[in-house]
């Protein structure tokens, strides 16, 4: 049993560095790829618009999501902490002045004290003094490493409101582009639309050079019969009687005077 698994295992091994360092899987790669692109052009245009329509408008709930989940609880964090600095701030200042209080009783030498109507000796106040100061050191430091904590929270708190601002404004460019990309997808449409209707484009063109064509015929027809009745209209005469040539010369001669071409008087 355990030799099967193992020989499988070692099948898996190979299979895989067979792919990882021969061109099979570099064919392999590139196959999947050409798949998943094929596959990815297969998806309708207005799907995918409304796909990445409904993707943007999800940023809105992403958006809600982090002011609920991370922006509202660290700003009452933020709060909070406010608060209990300020709180702390004081009481330090209430402290240091009952410090500086015992302080100066101290250096004034006494070796009684009355404090609230109860009698103290001298070495109790010192006592107290030193312990209370140690305190007050312990309050310090823990109020500045509050603050640095403040500051620390309202500069993550500014650069989540920042990235969310980031996320809002690329959203409007996202609603934008998804705006220009219905309006080249419908001018995609009008131009199919037309070249659909190129094949009556290309009717109404053969009509139209038919009909030129039947124009020029009719043309040609008329200039034909045109002619013809020039033709008609200049007869030979047949069967009449013919004038004699001398005779129309004479005529013409008489008509110009009685000269020839020359101009010289004719001798008849």
């Amino acid at each position: 049993m355990w030799r099967k698994v193992t020989i499988v295992a070692l099948g898996v091994i190979v299979a895989a560095a067979v792919l990882s360092y021969t061109k099979l899987g570099s064919y392999a790669g590139t196959a999947w790829g050409k798949f998943r692109t094929t596959a990815s052009n297969q998806v309708p245009v207005d799907f995918e618009i409304n796909r990445l329509e409904h993707e943007v408008e999800q940023l809105v709930s992403d958006i809600k999501k982090q002011n609920r989940d991370v922006i509202a609880p660290e700003r009452v964090a933020i709060d909070n902490l406010r608060e209990d600095i300020a709180a702390t701030r004081t009481k330090l200042d209430e402290q240091r002045n009952v410090l500086l209080q015992l302080q100066k009783d101290l250096d004034s030498g006494e070796t009684t004290f009355i404090y609230a109507g109860v009698s103290y000796k001298r070495e109790r106040i010192l006592e107290k003094l030193a312990r209370d100061f140690e305190s007050y050191k312990r309050a310090e430091a823990g109020l500045t490493a509050k603050q640095q904590l403040l500051e620390s929270k309202e500069q993550a708190l500014a650069a989540a409101k920042e990235q969310l601002e980031v996320i809002r404004q690329q959203r409007d460019e996202l609603k934008a582009q998804i705006e220009q990309l219905k309006a080249e997808a419908m001018n995609v449409k009008l131009a199919q639309s037309r070249c659909k209707v190129q094949v009556d484009d290309s009717r109404l063109a053969d009509i139209k050079k038919s009909m030129n064509d039947l124009r020029n015929r009719l043309k040609a027809d008329r200039i034909a019969a045109e002619m013809e009745g020039e033709f008609a209209n200049d007869p030979i005469p047949v069967g009449k009687k013919v004038r004699p040539a001398s005779e129309v010369t004479r005529e013409v001669r008489e008509y110009f005077g009685g000269k020839n071409a020359d101009g010289k008087v004719a001798i008849e």
